[in-house]
């Protein structure tokens, strides 16, 4: 879009101080999600602060209405407030579980800290800010895997198995390092020197083995084939469409190969968690025994049972526990595992406000989806690939609720969405 010559004489307008603060906090706790839990809870307060200091936030409050996706989080984080009328929870639980989505009011947050002309540059180094502690865990969790370091407050806690964890568990850091590949791949895409494109790419290729044979988090490791599997499907449209070279179509085929290779053998291997799903169902379904597949098959029947009783509004908020401790007090051994989630967002909605929750819940996924159709390509493809892993990882999860991938969920996109928005889609 073309300036006119009224625009060029304009002064550009100054952005007061708490404003640029407020964006560098944001900037912070997203940096912090990797790494440090209390540094997103301090980060993010400084974030409402200055926000609350700064006359563009107020100015922008009526364009709060204008981002679905902000409407969507405020409407789901409403509609559970609500449900504390009802609840089967003690009121002190469901407060407590509550408080656990309030994440998603910095949905409408980052639209007040971002929007505006001279944020673009706030999501770029939101971009990079996230990319180096992402790059530096996964450093530490191969030197812990090698046994040269034991760094990170998660580092052997639970034995053998958490080895290699450094500041998250398999779960979390797993889900962070898939994301990683796919974020590398994608920032050495934009790069014009092939020294840094082979670089980032390099840094891809060591992420994409540290979470299929190191962490081994199997949401990690299913949301790191289903990004092999797009980089697959990509790099075949691209030979098709382009007119590439013998040397380059060959690259692109072992490159290829390897991948298929890599997700093979993730498979198969005998140490594989992959591999070890129907061993650990069938163990579960025969011998009562607690494994992580079977109590996972078993939460979700328990909450299509209760989702079959009250199909409407469910049981109100923070309601799993008490409602599955009810269904299980006349069983034994690993039936009888309780938890205060059944590890599937979509069913932990389904119970806590029945449809109308996953009705919810779905809108501000799809709204988030349609919305990042406004932004910078850059930034459309990194919103497109979190949202993929989130999705996927939320069938086996409930990552929404969990501090780590929620947190990542709603910052990385807010700020992206609300800062890298092409010219003619301003709010």
């Amino acid at each position: 879009m073309q300036m006119t010559l009224s625009d060029r004489s304009r002064p550009a307008r100054v952005e007061s101080w708490p404003l640029l603060c407020a964006r560098f906090s944001a900037v912070l706790t997203l940096a912090a999600v990797p790494v440090s839990t209390a540094g997103v809870n301090l980060a993010s307060a400084l974030v409402l602060l200055f926000a609350i200091c700064s006359p563009e936030a107020w100015r922008a409050l009526r364009k709060i209405g204008k981002s679905p996706t902000s409407v969507a989080a405020i409407v789901l984080f409403v509609a559970l407030a609500l449900s504390l009328l009802y609840t089967t929870a003690s009121m002190n639980e469901a407060v407590n579980f509550l408080m656990k989505y309030r994440k998603l009011l910095l949905f409408p947050i980052m639209l007040l800290v971002f929007q505006g002309d001279g944020s673009s540059k706030w999501g770029g180094a939101a971009i990079w800010a996230l990319f180096a502690p992402l790059t530096l865990a996964m450093v530490l969790t191969y030197t812990n895997f090698f046994g040269w370091t034991a760094v990170g407050p998660m580092h052997g806690t639970q034995g053998p198995v958490s080895k290699p964890w450094v500041f998250k568990d398999h779960i979390s850091g797993g889900l962070m390092m898939a994301y990683l590949v796919y974020l590398s791949v994608a920032l050495g895409r934009t790069m014009h020197r092939p020294a840094w494109r082979g670089l980032l790419y390099l840094n891809a290729l060591l992420a994409l083995v540290n979470v299929l044979f190191v962490l081994q988090g199997r949401t990690g490791q299913v949301v790191a084939l289903l990004y092999i599997a797009l980089f697959i499907v990509w790099q075949l449209a691209h030979l098709r469409s382009a007119r590439a070279g013998g040397i380059r179509v060959a690259a692109t085929l072992a490159c290829i190969v390897a991948c298929v290779g890599l997700a093979y053998y993730a498979f198969t291997a005998k140490d594989s968690r992959l591999a070890d799903t129907g061993q650990e169902i069938t163990t579960f379904e025969t011998k009562n025994e607690d494994t992580s597949a079977g109590v996972r098959l078993e939460f979700y029947r328990r909450s299509v049972d209760l989702f079959v009783h009250r199909p409407v509004a469910g049981y109100g908020v923070g309601s799993v526990l008490p409602e599955f401790e009810r269904l299980t007090k006349n069983q034994t051994g690993a039936r009888a595992v309780m938890v205060g989630n059944p590890h599937n967002e979509f069913l932990l909605m389904a119970v806590q406000l029945g449809v109308i929750g996953v009705a919810l819940f779905v809108w501000l996924l799809v709204a988030l989806y349609r919305e990042c159709k406004r932004v910078e390509p850059l930034a459309r493809t990194l919103i497109f690939g979190y949202l993929l892993a989130f999705v996927a990882g939320c069938f086996a999860n409930s990552l929404l609720l969990n501090f780590t991938e929620g947190s990542l969920f709603v910052l990385l996109s807010g700020i992206l969405l609300y800062s890298r928005r092409s010219d003619d889609s301003r709010l």
